[in-house]
């Protein structure tokens, strides 16, 4: 997957390359829960969960439930299977770059710490679109959102989450939380 992002030329951007990129148009996507969106997220980001509660009661759903209880995760997730569509849904013109964090951002180059890399939710689902075949120039937020509130950059809290309803004010900052 490592390899696939960098020759899709997806590239990592830090809180203030996507402040600046947000003011120029860029569609900021936070691909975190809604409860953590909800809690505290980027001024004009729209919320498009990459996994979402598991769903059904198919016998593989029933196992993977059984699962994630094995290791006290009572609330296990799977991938949202709309979740391309609904970023498409989002994008304006093909032209328009798009970011996506979550909580950590990850990490594409090999260092001390992480041989290939650092693989999160952002990551993954940057590879997703890029295998659903959207062109828009991907990049993912440096440390996610974690590095954003250590930055102490403004994050807009308390906010029902705004997934694939298009606004003219989507950047309108609500609530300011220091």
């Amino acid at each position: 997957m490592r390899l696939a992002l960098l020759a899709g030329n997806v590239k990592l951007v830090s809180p203030q390359e996507v402040q600046f990129a947000a003011e120029r148009g860029a569609l900021l996507v936070d691909v975190r829960p809604e409860a953590d969106y909800d809690a505290g997220h980027v001024p004009g980001a729209y919320n498009v969960p990459f996994y979402q509660p598991i769903t059904g009661w198919s016998p593989m759903k029933v196992a993977r439930r059984v699962g994630y209880a094995m290791f006290g995760i009572v609330k296990g997730t799977e991938v949202n299977p709309t979740f391309p569509q609904d970023v498409k849904q989002l994008v304006t013109n093909a032209e328009q770059q798009l970011i996506l964090y979550c909580s950590q951002g990850g990490v594409l180059e090999p260092n001390d710490s992480y041989r290939k890399g650092w693989q999160t939710r952002s990551l993954i689902a940057a590879y997703d679109l890029m295998q659903e075949g959207i062109s828009n120039s991907i990049a993912v937020m440096k440390g996610g959102y974690t590095e954003w509130v250590n930055a102490g950059r403004c994050v807009t809290a308390g906010v029902t989450s705004m997934t694939v309803t298009p606004s003219p004010y989507h950047m309108l900052w609500l609530v300011w939380v220091t």
